[in-house]
């Protein structure tokens, strides 16, 4: 029993030592990726020895203090280089172009006047949505630096205030000295006032009763001579109207006696009317009426002379003897400057923050799945350009179906022509499906111009392709396929932005990324995709893919040529 576990052991090790491939996974492809991971995200937990530093833009617009304090922290910030710029457009332009350049800070007019003056004054940050990880590296940093400098200023505010508090105290003291000594000159100076205004209120009585009777005996002179005038005056405008009544009396007395003697001729009338009518006596004459002037003086109105009110007297001047106020006593405190002025003017200081914002436009913060539906997306379409291509070649080799399609006529390059095409469509619609589940469950943006991803699309497809050609004629095994071609292919995505952005990389790996179509594929998605860049910017990153492909698919025709007639 215990001799058939020993056996079958051996032979266990004996075949896993002659399969090349099997220890080619077991140790090699491992320590590849890891190797490539080790060294781009190696920036994530902070700056190593050697380690290429973060450039970053600066546009100081306040020139003050607070500027001079942030520029002088970051300078010596080991893992960051600045860079100062007279404006942002340049600071724009230098993150676009530049790599390890994720973010431009600018330190806005006021930012000094807004922290002495006790206010909240921020740093604006326009940062590059495509490098995230980068821009929260060093804002995890600038937030350290700002309540630094934030802490800095106010332990020395608070320095400065605990001085002035003890020279406040000791003039506080000074102070209260002198104000006891003038409410003592005070109380005097009131009795004082109080003693003046006794004797000049009985002064100024008797003067004022004075000159009040004065003023009545005039005024009393004055109306009885106003009532004389106006007597008078009453007296010649009723005379007239005296007479006329006069004349009217007498005329009314001599009516009435004629009334009588009418009524005595009217009796001697009748005694005599019958025989001796011609014997009637004329009747008597009535009395002359008044005269018409007379009468109209009696209806003219009766006017009243206008009564003067008498003019009063001007009163007398009153001539007022006061005696003289005592003189005031000297209570002005004497002014001081120094510490007191100074914490009465200044204010606590504020607070350094920042504040950011998208370098171009769209979101600060995109979609996690921006990123990772068209890295994967590439990376398993790789994958699959190699299942399909590569290992379906050497299967095809294997079995024969080259030659007997050889023999019937085909010819080799149009075979792998048709081969390649129609992965090419496969692996196309491979990536429209990934993008229009990306779309549909996670929200990804397609940009301003969702038909534009279409053509890097075609162009990974297209390198896909041919470098599963490349790969087919490398490995010479089907067992060997994908061992080789899923190693190039993680490295590939990897080193070429597809699983983290390439500022994490160090500096020769990302030279060496230009070279990987993955590279210009992933820079045409973000620039489309998260950037939000015009259609046309996609078109020279997809242009160097497809130059790359068409490089892939001659070393592959070239060598397929020589393995596989």
């Amino acid at each position: 029993m215990l001799r058939a576990v020993w056996l079958v052991l051996l032979n266990e090790f004996r075949l896993v030592a002659r399969d090349h491939v099997g220890m080619f996974m077991l140790v090699l492809a491992p320590v590849v990726i890891i190797l490539v991971a080790g060294l781009s995200l190696g920036n994530i937990y902070g700056p190593g020895l050697g380690s290429e530093a973060y450039v970053v833009p600066i546009v100081d617009e306040d020139h003050g203090a607070a500027a001079h304090a942030i520029i002088s922290a970051l300078t010596d910030e080991p893992s960051i280089t600045l860079l100062k710029l007279d404006n942002l457009a340049s600071a724009r332009a230098a993150v676009t172009r530049q790599d390890r350049t994720p973010l431009v800070i600018v330190i806005g007019a006021g930012t000094t006047h807004a922290l002495d003056i006790g206010g909240e004054a921020q740093v604006i940050l326009y940062a590059d949505p495509v490098k995230r990880l980068e821009v929260s590296t060093i804002e995890l940093r600038l937030d350290q630096l700002c309540r630094q400098i934030t802490a800095r200023a106010q332990e020395q505010a608070r320095r400065q205030f605990l001085q002035q508090g003890i020279a406040i105290r000791r003039e506080y003291e000074q102070l209260t000295e002198q104000i006891k000594q003038a409410q003592a000159a005070a109380r005097r100076y009131r009795r004082q006032i109080m003693e003046q205004r006794k004797t000049a209120e009985t002064s100024v009585n008797a003067q004022v009763q004075a000159a009040i009777g004065e003023l009545a005996k005039q005024t009393r002179a004055a109306i009885g001579r106003s009532t004389a005038e106006a007597n008078s005056a009453l007296a010649r405008e009723l005379a007239p109207r005296r007479d006329a009544l006069m004349a009217v009396r007498n005329y009314l007395i001599a009516l009435q006696a004629s009334e009588v003697a009418f009524d005595n001729w009217l009796v001697r009338l009748k005694a005599l009317a019958g025989a001796h009518a011609s014997q009637i006596p004329p009747p008597p004459a009535l009395p002359v009426p008044p005269s018409k002037e007379e009468l109209a003086e009696l209806s003219k109105p009766v006017i009243l002379p206008e009564i003067m009110l008498p003019q009063i007297p001007v009163s007398p001047r009153l001539t007022l003897n006061l005696p003289v106020p005592p003189q005031l006593p000297n209570t002005e405190l004497p002014a001081r400057g120094g510490p007191s002025l100074s914490l009465i003017t200044s204010a606590f200081p504020g607070y350094l923050d920042w504040r950011e914002q998208p370098i171009v436009a769209g979101s600060v913060l995109p979609n996690a799945f921006d990123q990772y539906v068209p890295g994967f997306g590439i990376t398993f379409l790789l994958i699959a350009m190699l299942m399909g291509i590569g290992m379906g070649l050497i299967d095809e080799r294997d079995w024969g179906t080259l030659q007997r399609l050889s023999v019937s006529g085909a010819p080799l390059l149009s075979v792998l022509t048709g081969k390649l095409c129609s992965r090419f469509v496969v692996g196309l619609g491979q990536m429209l499906v990934l993008f229009a589940v990306g779309w549909a469950l996670f929200g990804i943006s397609l940009g301003c111009a969702p038909t534009m991803l279409l053509v890097p699309t075609a162009a990974m497809s297209f390198a896909a392709a041919s470098f599963s050609l490349v790969i087919a004629c490398v490995a010479r095994s089907h067992d060997s396929v994908m061992p080789i071609g899923a190693v190039a292919a993680m490295a590939m995505s990897a080193i070429g932005g597809c699983w983290w952005p390439l500022d994490f990389e160090p500096a020769w790996m990302r030279v060496f990324a230009r070279l990987l179509p993955t590279t210009w594929t992933m820079q045409a998605y973000n620039d489309l995709m998260i950037r939000h860049s015009a259609a046309a910017g996609a078109l020279w990153p997809s242009a160097f893919a497809a130059a790359l492909g068409l490089f892939y698919l001659t070393i592959g025709m070239l060598a397929a040529a020589r393995l596989y007639e």
